[in-house]
């Protein structure tokens, strides 16, 4: 245990010494590269920064490098993925598309709010579709505080988190805000339009 407070204690000053930009391009690497651990990085940005400056430092990070990688599949690629496939397969694509054109906007705050959710494949598929970017950019920001607070406070790593029951009943707690954010927004910003 003391070994592992050791290396806590290195990487935070190791992430002090780059300063809030370090941590905001380890978040935003992490958008591109979903094999990073987001969830230690936004730990260490808090541990680093302070949770105030930390979560903002994670979140802005997050909500930039998640729209970067939505505009990519959108305005470069959207048009010459779908030709990599076979004809059949293109139609089951293009359904698939259809379905996330159309999706509720309390779904999709919902499933960037879980922390279960991959991110990357969400940003790829909204690209991909007809999702208006409005839409995807209200979401987004209101979906992602939940999940970035999640890993600020429950736990650095997911899997650690699974052991304690009660660590899903605040996600439940955080999912649920959320969701009522999301239904106030959509009553008021008319992102369905």
């Amino acid at each position: 245990m003391e070994k592992i407070s050791m290396l806590i204690d290195q990487l935070v000053n190791v992430m002090v010494s780059f300063g809030p930009f370090g941590g905001f391009l380890l978040v935003l690497l992490e958008s591109v590269f979903p094999f990073l651990p987001l969830g230690a990085i936004v730990g260490l940005n808090m541990l680093s920064f302070g949770n105030l400056f930390g979560f903002l430092i994670s979140y802005i990070a997050t909500v930039f490098g998640c729209m970067a990688s939505f505009c990519l599949f959108r305005y470069l690629f959207r048009d010459r993925f779908i030709h990599w496939f076979s004809k059949s397969k293109q139609d089951t694509i293009k359904k698939w598309m259809d379905k996330l054109s159309n999706i509720d906007f309390n779904v999709l705050v919902v499933l960037f709010a879980l922390p279960v959710t991959p991110a990357f494949a969400v940003n790829i598929a909204g690209g991909l579709s007809d999702i208006s970017d409005k839409k995807y950019l209200i979401a987004l920001m209101i979906g992602k505080p939940a999940m970035l607070l999640f890993y600020g406070y429950i736990a650095v790593s997911f899997v650690d988190s699974l052991k304690d029951p009660i660590n899903f009943v605040k996600v439940g707690g955080l999912v649920l805000v959320a969701y009522i954010i999301s239904k106030i927004v959509e009553k008021i910003v008319k992102v369905e339009k």
